[in-house]
């Protein structure tokens, strides 16, 4: 366990300080608890979290406030088993079961089932995802496959982030806040009724930060801005129409070191650069109640990213219809769906990046269907189905699951499941050309002469439009328990993964030989003219064989509505089965574990306390295993206002959490320790 200097006074100070903004809630008990919790996301209809047949985990909107996060991707790291690191102020590499990177491409992330996935990469700009926590109802989490519900790209896990109705946000609201590093950050919203039927509200927000302190490889250079706009609109003309719309705009100015290739010596050079970027999202959805065992939704969506920065200017565009239908036959549920989606990626060549086919639109639509039973009434619940996807890169994938749950009475759950995810390439490893950092000769032989041994070849990496999508099949076997005042959770799960994206090099690319015999006969400045007409080329290739396992337990006790506590640990492997000759391209084998420790607690009337512990340990991103502690204390001013203050990575220090110098243009940042005061009214 490591504690960074200064830690003693910054522990003493949260030991009476920080967090929950919000008042505490007058919740009994029973609807506290976790077992009593309903989510949407892992079946795609309204189910018991204790009962569903998935590694799922609710964050609710207690923790969301108590924790003093400012950003989404900052409250995820309540999340147990979730593989949350910060590379620097504002750039997150997420995922589940797997490792993760700033562009990992294997989760799922959506706003009220709206994606933010980008095709260009296969990620989410985590830095530009700007949701106001305060309107943040829930943040469902399911660890492992989505894809039958939710299409391809979700073999590692699905996020849905469910945001309140505008009937619960009636009033304003006023959210002031700052620290060491954060300047300000502002948040004003109101909301009101809309007629008899409805209601809305519109939100925006500002914020100001500085770089942090220490820089890695550069001086820090992490500082941002960033302003957001938005509203809701929620009717219901009567009890069976339910219509919601929604808008937002965010803008993003922020610094950030890269690093990029430079032609003039074939390497990759650190820059200091700002990015900005534009995300605009529009959404409506209408819920439609067709009978007292039958509803059906019809949702459509538009997304928008600009983005500038060095070397890189990217516009996505995307739109997205879905439509849903959930029946009850009896004791059977059947569920089924449509989907279309059409992104646009217009892209501009620069030297470090082409295309080779100028390919620009990706277009997706399938269909999935599921069927819910019981094999023994109250007992015994079987589900399976199937989502049949197809994309306008590999064609038509299918992703079938079969998920078995047994309850024998209302305390335990046992359930298991088998499902087959698929994950299709990105724009970026289909048909983009990109300069990566140059292979050095002496790499391949010596010749004793340093202006050929230490000269590096141009070397690019080629995207492949022969590449098979990786698919994954998952065994999950998982346990649950509630009494009245705790519960567990445990989840063990095996993904074995064929075709898995790789990296190698391409022997007819650069003809090395040739120039070996050069310099055998003495030709040193044609070897050298040669070496300098040379391109190394790299291919991405489907031939890889992934394994990870591993498991998740959670205890979670709530004795009293003024005390709760959660107990995790996580623990997963991942090995990759190589062909000769060729590198791993996302993540390296590696081992990973996560102690984890979230408790709230309300002593008092008018003051409360909240805590997270995470200890960390991975050999998989190249840094020391880290321990951290974040601490909030809140204060009731009145009724509806709050004053709190929150400290974060109290243990940890100033350290890194993520050094993977083989992701393309990252640079990792030193994450230090940081104070955050917080004023919130509502009236």
């Amino acid at each position: 366990m490591k504690y960074s200097a200064g830690v003693s006074w910054l522990l003493c100070m949260t030991s009476f300080s920080v967090a929950s903004a919000e008042p505490m809630p007058n919740l009994d008990l029973e609807s506290l608890m976790a077992t009593d919790v309903q989510a949407t996301s892992a079946m795609k209809r309204a189910q018991s979290a204790f009962s569903t047949a998935a590694s799922l985990y609710v964050l609710g909107k207690e923790d969301i406030h108590a924790s003093g996060a400012i950003s989404v991707a900052e409250a995820l790291k309540l999340v147990p088993g979730l593989e949350v690191r910060q590379l620097d102020n504002n750039q997150w590499a997420i995922t589940a079961r797997g490792v993760a990177g700033r562009y990992t491409s294997k989760l799922l992330v959506m706003v009220d089932g709206q994606s933010v996935y980008n095709p260009s990469f296969a990620g989410v700009y985590w830095e530009t995802l700007d949701v106001p926590l305060y309107d943040i109802e829930r943040i469902e989490v399911i660890r492992g496959q989505g894809g039958l519900l939710w299409g391809s790209n979700a073999t590692n896990g699905v996020i849905n982030i469910i945001t309140k109705n505008s009937l619960d946000t009636r009033e304003t609201l006023l959210k002031v806040s700052s620290g060491d590093q954060l300047n300000y950050d502002i948040g004003l919203r109101h909301g009101g009724n809309i007629g008899s039927n409805g209601s809305y509200r519109i939100f925006g927000s500002v914020r100001d930060s500085d770089a942090a302190k220490t820089g890695k490889s550069l001086p820090a250079n992490d500082d941002a801005k960033q302003q957001s706009i938005g509203a809701r609109f929620d009717f219901a003309p009567n009890d069976d129409l339910s219509i919601l719309t929604q808008f937002s705009y965010t803008h993003t100015d922020m610094g950030q070191n890269l690093k990029a290739l430079s032609l003039a010596t074939n390497q990759n050079t650190l820059y200091a650069d700002r990015f900005e970027r534009d995300d605009g999202r529009i959404m409506a959805r209408a819920e439609h109640r067709l009978s007292g065992s039958s509803n059906q939704m019809l949702q459509a969506s538009w997304a928008i990213q600009d983005g500038k920065q060095l070397y890189l200017d990217e516009r996505f565009q995307s739109v997205d219809v879905d439509y849903q239908m959930n029946s009850l036959w009896g004791a059977t549920q059947l569920d089924w769906g449509l989907n279309y989606r059409n992104s646009y990626l217009p892209f501009e060549e620069n030297y470090i990046i082409r295309s080779d086919a100028d390919i620009d639109r990706l277009e997706q639509y399938g269909a999935f269907l599921q069927l819910q039973f019981a094999l023994i009434p109250e007992q015994l619940n079987v589900s399976f189905g199937n989502k049949s996807e197809h994309n306008s890169f590999t064609g038509w994938e299918h992703q079938p699951v079969a998920r078995i749950t047994w309850q024998p009475n209302n305390e335990h759950v046992l359930w298991s499941a088998i499902s087959q995810g698929v994950r299709i390439p990105s724009l970026a490893e289909f048909d983009y050309d990109t300069g990566i950092n140059g292979t050095r000769v002496g790499e391949y032989f010596q010749t004793g002469i340093d202006a050929i041994d230490n000269y590096h070849v141009h070397t690019v990496l080629n995207g492949n439009q022969q590449v098979e999508p990786e698919k994954s099949l998952s065994y999950e076997l998982g346990y649950r328990f509630s009494k009245q005042d705790w519960s567990f959770d445990l989840a063990l799960f095996h993904t074995q993964s064929k075709d898995v994206f790789a990296v190698q090099p391409n022997p007819d690319s650069a003809n090395l030989d040739q120039i070996a015999a050069l310099l055998a006969q003495g030709k040193i400045v044609e070897a050298q003219q040669a070496l300098q007409n040379t391109v190394l080329e790299f291919d991405v290739a489907s031939n890889a064989d992934l394994n990870v396992k591993g498991g998740e337990a959670l205890v979670a006790w709530r004795p009293s509505v003024n005390f709760r506590a959660e107990l995790g640990y996580s623990q997963m492997s991942y090995r990759y089965r190589l062909k000769e000759n060729t590198q791993p391209a996302i993540g390296y084998d590696s081992d990973s574990k996560q102690f984890f420790a979230k408790t709230g607690w309300h002593p008092f009337k008018k003051h409360s306390f909240f805590a997270l512990f995470r200890s960390i340990n991975s050999d998989a991103y190249s840094v020391d295993d880290y321990d951290a502690l974040d601490l909030s204390w809140a204060w009731q001013l009145m009724p509806h206002s709050s004053l709190s203050l929150t400290g974060k990575n109290l243990l940890a220090g100033s350290h890194l959490e993520y050094d993977n110098t083989s992701e393309t243009f990252t640079v990792p940042n030193y994450i230090e320790q940081s104070v955050v005061l917080r004023l919130m009214a509502e009236f």
